[in-house]
């Protein structure tokens, strides 16, 4: 049976009630120091390939060419990232971490995880589960359905994004 309408609001209203609060979470942990939200989003990303095309990288995030531009030179600059010719595309660069930048993700991942172990402190193991497993089947339909939708880009060899952080982060 598909979901009622009502049920639909429903969910909608508690995916931005989600966001709201991420981004709160998230902002509070960036506030220790560090790149803002926004550049530890896309280190996360580069983190997670561990170098890639800065057009996968744009696609990943669903920014434009202009947005990651800023993005990265600001990462090169503080020493975060890379960005090399791409071997067999002169047009083209590849992105990664440096050991810095491998270093304040790690570092900043492990806060924001504290914080949010700090938070739910009353959760169970197996609440925190539930949650983590629901909202990864959540992410990977909601990414599944816009891949399937007319005029949308050609699916590239990127995975969907399980983590509501990347709510927070967009």
């Amino acid at each position: 049976m598909p979901m009622q309408q009502e049920t639909a609001d429903d969910l909608i209203r508690k995916i931005f009630a989600l966001q709201r609060t991420l981004r709160c979470v998230t902002q509070h942990s960036a506030d220790i120091g560090g790149p803002g939200v926004a550049l530890q989003g896309v280190m996360r990303m580069i983190g997670e390939d561990g170098e890639l095309r800065a057009t996968e990288l744009a696609a990943k995030l669903g920014v434009g060419p202009a947005g990651l531009s800023r993005h990265v030179a600001e990462l090169e600059e503080l020493g975060y990232v890379r960005r090399r010719p791409h071997p067999q595309d002169r047009r083209a660069y590849l992105i990664s971490l440096t050991e810095l930048g491998e270093s304040v993700l790690r570092e900043a991942l492990t806060g924001r995880a504290v914080l949010l172990q700090e938070a739910l402190a009353a959760w169970s193991e197996d609440q925190a589960q539930l949650a983590s497993d629901t909202l990864g089947a959540l992410s990977d339909a909601l990414f599944t359905s816009i891949r399937r939708a007319p005029g949308a880009p050609e699916p590239t060899q990127e995975t969907p994004v399980s983590d509501p952080q990347e709510l927070a982060t967009k």
